[in-house]
């Protein structure tokens, strides 16, 4: 074989090895459409029908396509910062409920990293206290002005901010029991 006939079969095999691996990124690159609610959706982490209960819900889909749906965006910001999931997620979504009333069920999704995320306000989801999900930043202020928080941004929401978010609800959770008991045991007393 020819030097020129080797030549050409390495730029051959060069290319077919480039467009292989080009079209292996652009599968797990490309947009994914989120599904929308049906009342077989459960939630991923605790097998919650979505359908059940109010506030935004979240979604991922998995680079194997699998989809997979979460009752309340705390499970999903949760999953999105778990080191065993981290690298398997292609893309994930939340609603906006910009424009729209929290117990609705209408699917509105938006890519989370494009999301405006607003904490402590007065509203619960699935499981309490939740993170309510905007595709812009003036309906999360609309939104705070009649149910408090703070807004932030996907990428300020880091994975800091959210677990001393979670530590300030299980505090707030312990105190209210703490305040039930301590209730309870007062008016036991008062009955004896």
């Amino acid at each position: 074989m020819g030097k020129r006939h080797l030549t050409t079969i390495s730029s051959l095999l060069i290319a077919l090895a480039l467009f292989s691996g080009c079209s292996e990124n652009n599968s797990t690159n490309t947009v994914s459409t989120p599904a929308d609610l049906t009342r077989d959706e459960v939630c991923m982490l605790d097998g919650m029908i979505l359908l059940d209960h109010p506030g935004p819900k979240g979604q991922v889909i998995f680079k194997n396509n699998e989809q997979h749906f979460f009752c309340d965006t705390k499970g999903l910001i949760s999953t999105l910062y778990d080191q065993s999931y981290k690298m398997k997620i292609k893309q994930a979504f939340v609603q906006d409920f910009g424009a729209r009333k929290w117990g609705s069920y209408n699917d509105n999704w938006i890519d989370v990293k494009q999301a405006f995320f607003v904490m402590d306000s007065s509203q619960f989801g699935a499981m309490g206290p939740t993170l309510a999900t905007f595709s812009s930043r003036s309906d999360a202020e609309i939104f705070i002005k009649e149910f408090g928080g703070s807004v932030l941004a996907f990428d300020e929401l880091s994975e800091e901010k959210f677990e001393a978010y979670q530590k300030r609800i299980r505090q707030q959770l312990r105190d209210a029991i703490g305040n039930i008991s301590t209730t309870n045991e007062a008016a036991a007393h008062q009955h004896n």
